[in-house]
């Protein structure tokens, strides 16, 4: 195959495509925040407003073009975004046109805004509102049967991609053009997480979060997605609380796996009757590495976390070993 410039010269590359390291929304520029809309536009709408006519006020009324296949479902995505904002952050009023005017117009307008002004945890904020409602909105129908050669877990894998496909596209691409600015965030199913290495979100973080996906592990869910917001918020505090949450979500998912709910258990004995009962590996190697890491899990949450009386604030290392820690563990016992 034709080889690119830029394959077989590395300064080339360099100069092409620089590494911008890891970066927060609030240190992008102007021109920047931009071009990251453009690539995104598609999955929004075009900014430029446009005129339509319309039937009931015979008169030209201004609207924003949402040109996609899908165009309504993520039109009720923004307005639904825009109204929660709303609901949710009264006192800060983000959404000052929606708020005097609740149109899909005036959602626009705050949504531009928003995105344009607002402050880093703000348009993230607002993001994660319309992951949630385009989640909602977009899912798919499934109607195929099951094939007879098709095994259960094949068949319901295959039904819960498909109710996944329009966010599963959306992240795929804005995860694309966020890694190109440098941006030190990445979007799962499950929330915006801290961007780690390419190799680590592609073979670990994806492939669990998507299996977690599956409503059977809400509370799971909810505690690693509390888990990554405390993160974000970047203080010794937050740290502290997001290894609790990390640590309570292992708790939870062994809980589920052994009796079917959250409820009673320790970690190390939950393992034990998971791996007795043949619900997670329980081969020498796999042994080996569930006692250490069952082991760090507890000592760093009774010594940094909130649950008992800490020796010791956690730092943003600490938190991410026991994030990643975590998801090796849960790796490990799907891979069963």
């Amino acid at each position: 195959m034709f080889k690119l410039w830029s394959e077989s010269n590395l300064d080339a590359k360099k100069s092409l495509k620089p590494d911008l390291g890891l970066r927060e929304w609030n240190s992008l520029t102007e021109r920047e925040k931009y071009l990251i809309w453009k690539h995104l536009e598609i999955h929004f709408f075009n900014k430029q407003e446009t005129s339509q006519w319309s039937s009931n006020s015979y008169q030209n009324e201004k609207c924003f073009d949402f040109f996609d296949p899908y165009s309504y479902k993520k039109q009720r995505s923004v307005y639904i975004s825009i109204n929660d904002m709303m609901l949710e952050y009264k006192a800060k009023n983000y959404t000052k046109n929606y708020l005097e005017e609740s149109t899909v117009y005036s959602a626009c307008k705050d949504f531009i805004s928003i995105y344009d002004e607002g402050d880093g945890n703000v348009v993230l904020e607002l993001l994660s509102f319309y992951c949630r409602a385009l989640i909602k909105e977009c899912k798919a129908e499934f109607y195929r049967e099951k094939k007879q050669e098709e095994s259960d877990t094949e068949y319901e894998k295959e039904k819960i991609n498909a109710q996944w496909v329009y966010f599963d596209e959306f992240a795929k691409n804005l995860n694309e053009v966020f890694a190109d600015f440098g941006l030190n965030i990445y979007l799962t199913r499950n929330s915006f997480i801290p961007r780690q290495d390419e190799k680590i979100l592609k073979d670990i973080f994806e492939p669990v979060l998507q299996f977690l996906s599956d409503l059977k592990w809400q509370e799971v869910n909810q505690l690693l997605s509390d888990a990554f917001s405390e993160y974000r918020k970047n203080t010794k505090e937050s740290y502290s609380t997001c290894i609790t949450h990390i640590v309570s979500a292992v708790q939870a998912f062994l809980q589920i796996i052994v009796s079917g709910k959250t409820g009673k258990g320790d970690i190390s004995e939950l393992i034990a009757k998971a791996q007795k009962n043949m619900f997670i590996p329980s081969d020498n190697f796999t042994t080996n590495i569930f006692k250490p890491i069952e082991s760090l899990l507890m000592r760093v949450r009774q010594e940094k976390g909130v649950a008992h009386p800490k020796q010791e604030y956690a730092t943003e290392k600490d938190a991410k070993l026991v994030l990643n820690v975590a998801m090796v563990f849960f790796q490990h016992c799907i891979i069963n």
